[in-house]
């Protein structure tokens, strides 16, 4: 019962800390807006666990060092926005509220977001037991032997060094670390916590790109946000999207599927209705850093869905109308992922 109330307020505390985290970025990359911050947050965490994670992973430090180095970053992090960027997060809380149709629309989604976390966090048929024996065993075995991953979590022997096929991965890093940390079990931080705080950051970003497609018009994107529930939940098949959201939210795989390829999407129609700021681009850069932290399927996914999303607009805003700046971001955005490939190989 205890691990069930710390990890209900773990839940919660991630979208805060995301939503901190994203106040930190510079002005000239913030939206001021509580979603948009959630999401670039989130990014910045795991591109920072990411940059931290894998070199400490690679030299073997114990999880204690990891832990420890990552705990101070984030207090430092969230020291530096508690001082210092208090009108960014005070203007994303006055932003939320708004007309009538938009408190009734935020009200709707509200409810709407906690019966599903709900339901998705109850949910106890993962139908692979040995994707979850990997993501609930391997930070148990870290936790246990002080490792960073040369436990088998399925033998229990001692490994030489990290399993290759998932060298370059750190989410279960941060499971691990939460367990030491916190002493939250791993099965409860992602089958509940983590599960309920993608489900919120999901949420969240269907909503951002139900007000870049309807700017004001709150009816319309609540209805947006209603049909895309409803279209994950009754398009279901055993390799889609939609059964990786239900069944398997915690994932690696899930998340690239049905979040990065949200975010990316969502992030590229903020340009492509020519959204004021630069925040777009900075989530992209995010996107192609932080992607690979959890499964090598984002070593290429994230990267090309980029790159093929804004091929368009860069073609047309930059190359044809001559704005060199929007072709330089798109090379800048797109270098993390050709960084990443080209050290999988070299690893």
């Amino acid at each position: 019962m205890n691990n069930m109330i710390s990890g209900t307020l773990l839940a919660v505390g991630y979208p805060v800390l995301y939503w901190i985290l994203g106040a930190v970025l510079p002005d000239k990359y913030q939206a001021r807006s509580i979603p948009v911050m959630c999401m670039t947050g989130f990014l910045l965490y795991y591109s920072l666990l990411q940059i931290i994670g894998l070199p400490m992973k690679l030299i073997q430090q114990p999880l204690s060092h990891l832990t420890i180095v990552w705990a101070c970053v984030m207090l430092i992090l969230v020291g530096y926005a508690m001082l210092r960027r208090r009108k960014v997060l005070a203007d994303s809380i006055q932003n939320l509220f708004g007309s009538r149709d938009k408190m009734l629309l935020l009200a709707v989604l509200a409810v709407m977001t906690l019966a599903v976390a709900l339901l998705l966090g109850y949910n106890t048929d993962t139908i692979s037991d040995y994707d979850a024996a990997y993501y609930i065993g391997l930070p148990s075995a870290s936790a246990y032997s002080n490792t960073l991953e040369l436990v088998n979590a399925l033998t229990g022997k001692v490994q030489k060094a990290p399993d290759h096929f998932y060298l370059m991965n750190t989410d279960t890093l941060h499971s691990a670390m939460i367990y030491q940390a916190l002493g939250i079990h791993p099965l409860i931080e992602r089958k509940w916590s983590f599960t309920i705080a993608m489900v919120i950051l999901f949420e969240m970003v269907l909503y951002q790109c139900g007000k870049e497609f309807f700017r004001k018009e709150y009816v319309r994107t609540g209805v947006f946000c209603v049909f895309a529930n409803l279209t994950m939940f009754f398009s279901y098949g055993i390799a889609n999207v939609s059964h990786y959201f239900a069944y398997r939210t915690y994932e690696g795989k899930s998340i690239v599927s049905y979040f990065y390829m949200s975010l990316i999407f969502c992030f590229g129609l903020a340009l492509y209705k020519k959204e004021k700021g630069k925040w777009p681009w900075a989530g992209l850069f995010l996107c192609c850093v932080s992607g690979i932290s959890f499964c090598n399927t984002a070593l290429f996914v994230v990267p090309a869905m980029a790159a093929f999303t804004l091929f368009p607009y860069v073609l047309s805003d930059g190359f044809f109308r001559r704005k060199w700046n929007i072709l330089l971001r798109y090379v800048i955005m797109l270098l993390p992922g050709l960084f990443w490939i080209v050290l999988h190989k070299v690893l």
